[in-house]
């Protein structure tokens, strides 16, 4: 159920009236909170996603930077794939990153070819490249490192009216123990809504085919980039348009107490609904309340910290990834610095928390848990006085320059006044930080490598 204006009346209480402004950057979907499920575990996140896949009937809809090669995922596309073997009806609809989805002999695209060949009629596949890799220079720049100048970075698991928002990838190190966050909402509208988004992506992606791409020819960068943009900006549009102000007047029917506004964020293309949102919740949230900023690789954008600092009225706090619990600890070559680069980047953050004298509003923490890794990111906002959560970012954006600049993510902000979906939310939110501890001094203690310190300022952009 699409909504339009503002907060219904029973929604305008003075915890949540900071956030009328929403309605004017994307549209609202009302649902009710027994259609919400917040799923805390990586394992179930998997047997969530190989039961929808299982048993869709219409349509599966999937964004993600790659699908991995493991047992697990390899049987979560053997059931896809029987699935609609026996139902002809069934489609399906998968958007990858083209850089990561390509690496390796057996990779993304590899697996997916027995879709192409047994069922192309019911398939449709697509990579996403960034423009800015068109032409030769995809192929001047060498595999993994080509994936840092943009990606495919949407997590969306769609199946019939089912969406599973995430940051996880679906590939087997995400099913296992990487921790990080799930949240299904059963709507069609915004089923809807998630799958045209797809749609208009894969418009301006590599569609594989049995033997090879096909790819739509631009003359330019600068022409993909405008017309991308105005692709999606009438995309937003045409939605927000589908919104009906006489919705106003049934919005206080109790089934209706939970609101989903779908944020965009492409950074390429102008586009940039996730971070004006995020930006609006830090800077608008009122005095005494409580945001709790979740990131699995640190690097605030200058100005997401210029308004956590000078503007956030808010106390913070933030939760990162200890290294050891980053997912490139260990990794060969560069990448092994990048947990000493997101610690010195949080080092440097604290040291200006310190230098403003704010030590006493902003808190920072690092999660670590033998043998697992942390990808969580998010944000739940807490009212004055309020002991649980009414608000909640979700989706693949990790706040941070790429997040903002480079990748494609999508978010959704979800505000509520179902008091058990509170709970859930908070319930959510003090798992990830059973695992958590201060790290202010820590992060003072701790030293990077000397090539790490002399490069983070030159690259922070691409991490």
């Amino acid at each position: 159920m699409l909504i339009n204006g503002n907060l219904p009346l029973r929604f305008k209480a003075a915890e949540l009236h900071y956030f009328n402004w929403l309605y004017s950057v994307a549209p609202c979907f009302a649902v009710n909170a027994s259609k919400i499920n917040i799923i805390t575990d990586p394992r179930k996140f998997y047997d969530s996603l190989y039961e929808r896949f299982k048993t869709a009937n219409r349509r599966i809809s999937v964004a993600s930077l790659y699908i991995g090669t493991g047992a697990l995922e390899k049987d979560l596309l053997k059931v896809t794939k029987e699935n609609m073997m026996g139902n002809k009806s069934l489609k399906l609809n998968v958007l990858l990153d083209y850089q990561r989805g390509t690496r390796g002999v057996v990779n993304s695209r590899s697996l997916l070819q027995d879709f192409l060949t047994a069922i192309p009629e019911q398939c449709h596949i697509s990579l996403y490249q960034t423009p800015r890799l068109h032409g030769s220079w995809s192929k001047a720049l060498p595999a993994r490192y080509n994936e840092i100048v943009g990606l495919q970075h949407m997590k969306l698991y769609i199946a019939d009216d089912s969406v599973l928002l995430s940051g996880a990838n679906c590939s087997n190190d995400y099913f296992e123990r990487r921790q990080d966050r799930y949240i299904e909402i059963q709507d069609a509208d915004l089923a809807d809504f998630y799958c045209e988004l797809i749609d208009e992506m894969s418009n301006y992606s590599k569609r594989c085919v049995k033997d090879g791409y096909v790819e739509t020819k631009h003359a330019s960068r600068e022409a993909v980039t405008q017309e991308v943009n105005e692709k999606i900006i009438n995309f937003i549009q045409r939605w927000k348009e589908k919104q009906d102000p006489s919705a106003l007047s049934s919005v206080s029917d109790p089934n209706k107490d939970t609101w989903v506004f779908p944020l965009i964020q492409m950074g390429e293309f102008d586009i940039r609904q996730d971070e004006r949102v995020t930006q609006g919740l830090l800077g608008s949230a009122p005095p005494d309340s409580l945001i709790r900023l979740a990131t699995g690789y640190f690097n605030l954008t200058g100005e997401y910290a210029d308004t956590l600092l000078k503007d956030c009225r808010a106390n913070i706090s933030l939760l990162m990834a200890h290294p050891n619990a980053n997912g490139f600890m260990g990794a060969a070559g560069p990448a092994g610095g990048i947990p000493h680069a997101y610690s010195l980047i949080a080092r440097k953050f604290w040291n200006r928390v310190e230098a403003s004298n704010q030590t006493n509003r902003v808190q920072m923490l690092e999660y670590e848990r033998p043998d697992w890794t942390f990808h969580a990111k998010g944000l739940w906002y807490y009212p004055p006085g309020s002991g649980v959560p009414w608000g909640t970012l979700v989706g693949s954006a990790n706040l941070g320059e790429r997040s903002v600049k480079r990748d494609l993510e999508a978010q959704a902000a979800i505000f509520t006044v179902s008091s058990e979906l509170q709970e859930k939310l908070h319930n959510e939110v003090s798992l990830l930080h059973a695992h958590a501890a201060e790290c202010s001094r820590e992060l003072q203690e701790r030293s990077a490598p000397l090539w790490v310190r002399a490069t983070v300022g030159l690259f922070r952009t691409y991490f």
